[in-house]
């Protein structure tokens, strides 16, 4: 009678001899562990990554911006104004609500866009477009869009300094160098263009339903302040965000095309990314620059510099950056 162990038919190994065995439970257990590790210290590290190329995309975009306007001074005498308003006769107003990134389009070779806007329609505003500049109003030029800020629908991620109320200032009642009917001349920057804040970054309005807003991207708006003359700015800050409420503005950058807060403009009364929402009626309530980077905005100064400005620089620092004439 033959023997089971003597059947060479079977292939059975002796133990020891080149047997194959499977992972273990436990070694299973440990290498998924080792992965999961791994991946959660890899995928901060590549979104770290990632951000530090969009910063730096949108400090770029910034010094782009930086030489087109000391291209457009050095051709014009004066950097490109932010908001225009001129007196004609029997004192009637002829508002230019074209932006200052209207007239630096040729200046960040965007010129076929520039020749496309008929300039004798500077009366339009967003609320009420003509359709003859629509192509130039929807077009979305990557040098104005910083990539950290994702969101579709704005076209704008950089605004220009208007400054702050000031109710002593005899060249009008804000102080920044892209205030309402100021003319940016060198010479009238007396704070010297290195120390004078010209473009920071804003995050884009959430373009949501007004009726669940976001507050670190949208705008309150209250009811009329009861004022015969301009109040300070915290007293109206103060107000602006405790009184009844009339709506939000979801469209925050909708356009660079146009002047004015919603579109194109801050100002220095509130800190980087100030954690109180935007509000206000105009440029006189809470605009702070916004960004997405870690607790921090990148500025644009006149002399074309671009800084890091952190949330908890100095109040009176802040403020003094974002005056052309305070004398600091």
């Amino acid at each position: 009678m033959r023997h089971l162990s003597d059947s060479p038919s079977l292939g059975l190994l002796p133990p020891g001899n080149g047997a194959r065995r499977g992972f273990t439970l436990i070694e299973l257990l440990v290498v998924l562990g080792i992965i999961g590790l791994l991946a959660g210290l890899l995928i901060p590290a590549v979104q770290a990554a990632r951000e530090a190329a969009r910063r730096a995309q949108c400090v770029s975009n910034l010094r782009q911006i930086g030489i087109a306007m000391n291209g457009y001074a050095a051709d014009n005498g004066m950097f490109p104004p932010g908001y225009l308003v001129w007196s004609g006769p029997a004192n009637i107003t002829s508002p230019n609500y074209l932006s200052a990134f209207v007239r630096l389009l040729p200046y960040l070779d965007q010129g076929p866009l520039y020749a496309s806007i008929n300039m004798d329609l500077h009366f339009e505003t967003g609320d009420r477009p003509v359709v003859e500049n629509h192509t130039a109003r929807v077009t979305r030029p990557a040098v104005f869009l910083c990539p950290s800020d994702g969101e579709p629908n704005h076209r704008n991620s950089y605004r220009l300094n208007c400054g702050r109320v000031e109710l002593n200032n005899p060249l009008g009642p804000l102080d920044g160098p892209f205030a309402v009917g100021f003319l940016p001349r060198p010479a009238a920057i007396t704070d010297g263009l290195s120390g004078t804040a010209f473009v920071s970054e804003r995050l884009g309005g959430s373009h949501q339903s007004a009726d669940q807003p976001d507050a670190s991207r949208d705008w309150r708006v209250p009811v009329d302040y009861p004022m015969a003359v301009l109040p300070p700015p915290e007293a109206y800050i103060q107000y602006c965000l405790t009184a009844p409420i009339l709506g939000w503005k979801v469209d925050e950058g909708r356009y660079w095309y146009y002047s004015g807060a919603d579109y194109t403009l801050y100002n220095h009364n509130g800190a980087p990314n100030d954690p109180r929402p935007t509000c206000g009626i105009d440029a006189y309530g809470l605009m702070p620059p916004r960004s997405l980077h870690p607790a921090l905005v990148n500025v644009l100064f006149g002399d074309g510099r671009v800084e890091s400005i952190r949330n908890a620089i100095g109040r009176q620092v802040w403020i003094a950056l974002g005056s052309v004439n305070g004398g600091d």
